[in-house]
């Protein structure tokens, strides 16, 4: 219900952004050959229209259909809001002449600031699709980068000083297409010999059958401490149709028999540890946990139930809001949180120290690593990707933390 009533606003808003923009090019109506653009531009408004009926029927288009479904909507979207200061500034300036009837104002100096502003416009609102398209003919969601982060705990037993994990997140297999790509990827992170790999959520899609032929890949991740893992918001089966709630249910069962069947240690509000030299390091693993529109599974005081209190701990949750609203707050002895989830919205830039993404007006934690006193958590930029089928700045991540010993 919540996904329908902010498909519904989203909806409103982008429709209402349509019929805003549509002053930029209705004075080129006349003109012939123009008239197949406006065909395409009021495309774009059903589609939007369209999509919102999609979801509350719960009709499943599949996943190429949904995908270009997306591109078009969130397309559309971004280069609304990029161009729309450009359109805003045009008609206060145009407003506020009216109002105090600057009569010096020349008509020719107002056309031609006008003309500047819808052109602006224009071209702010074709940067997005542009830049889109590029990540998309790039194939840049298989341009793997490793980072790699050094952070130091007190609290870290010393046989674990120099310890070095691997952090993977958000899979997604049903959209990768690219098989030799992908074992490139994962090469690259056996390559790396970590000591432990951690994985924090959605390795498929929708649909545990996106495994079928992955088998003998993610199985060769190994390493010496072990692959550890949790469910993202993608792994329940919550965004597509089922005959019957068994349907969903064996579904479900599925994708957990393929990460056992993987050597996956998977952790569903359950605690682990590992051991070096007699020393423990304890690893949380939540289910998914969600403020708002998310499923809500994650249960951090379950998961604590019999752990060591006074050791180092290192929990993995896929959605990095969990840090905020429960670790800082209630969880002061969390030392590592590990999360992925946002992708970094496919879509940004991310340049040494510095980021930037929409994504960041939903997530304060978004890619990287954070602080807060002595707690860290780690947000991976994800090793798939999932409805737009592209990156834009934002590439698929590799990440190797070394721990050590403050």
């Amino acid at each position: 219900m919540e996904r329908i009533v902010f498909l519904f606003f989203f909806t409103i808003i982008s429709t209402l952004l349509d019929f805003y923009f549509y002053q930029i090019i209705k004075k080129y109506r006349t003109i012939s050959w123009t008239k197949p653009l406006f065909y395409l531009y009021w495309s774009f408004t059903l589609v939007t229209v369209t999509n919102l009926f999609i979801y509350a029927f719960s009709i499943d288009l599949g996943f190429y259909f949904k995908t270009i479904i997306f591109i078009m909507i969130i397309g559309n979207f971004i280069s609304k809001l990029v161009a729309l200061p450009f359109l805003l500034v045009d008609d206060l300036r145009r407003f506020f002449i009216y109002l105090f009837k600057k009569k010096n104002v020349s008509s020719s100096n107002k056309i031609s600031r006008s003309k500047f502003l819808s052109i602006s416009a224009s071209l702010a609102y074709g940067l997005p699709i542009t830049s889109l398209t590029y990540g998309i003919l790039s194939n840049n969601v298989y341009d793997y980068r490793v980072k790699r982060r050094k952070v130091s705990f007190k609290n870290l037993p010393s046989a674990f000083d120099g310890i070095k994990i691997c952090h993977i997140s958000d899979i997604h297999v049903g959209s990768l297409k690219n098989r030799l790509a992908v074992r490139g990827g994962l090469d690259m992170i056996l390559n790396e010999k970590p000591d432990a790999i951690f994985f924090t959520g959605d390795l498929v899609n929708d649909k545990a059958e996106e495994l079928k032929g992955w088998g003998d890949d993610l199985s060769k991740l190994k390493a010496p401490l072990g692959v550890h893992s949790v469910l993202g918001n993608h792994d329940y089966g919550e965004y597509t149709s089922w005959k019957s709630e068994s349907e969903k249910i064996k579904n479900f069962n599925d994708l957990i028999k393929g990460q056992k069947e993987f050597g996956w240690n998977l952790l569903r509000n359950q605690n682990d540890f590992i051991e070096v030299d007699g020393q423990k390091l304890n690893i949380i693993g939540v289910e998914n946990w969600a403020s708002s529109r998310f499923q809500q599974y994650g249960d951090l005081k379950k998961a604590y139930d019999g752990i060591d209190e006074e050791g180092f701990k290192l929990l993995m949750t896929h959605n990095p809001s969990h840090w905020n609203a429960r670790v800082t707050n209630n969880y002061r002895d969390i030392d590592l949180t590990l999360s992925g989830h946002t992708h970094g919205l496919q879509y940004g830039i991310d340049i040494g120290k510095f980021r930037i993404s929409p994504v960041r007006l939903a997530y304060k934690q978004w890619a990287d690593l954070y602080s807060n006193n002595d707690q860290f958590i780690y947000v991976n930029r994800g090793f798939g990707f999932m409805g737009y089928p592209g990156r834009v700045g934002i590439l698929p991540e590799i990440t190797i933390l070394e721990l050590n010993k403050a």
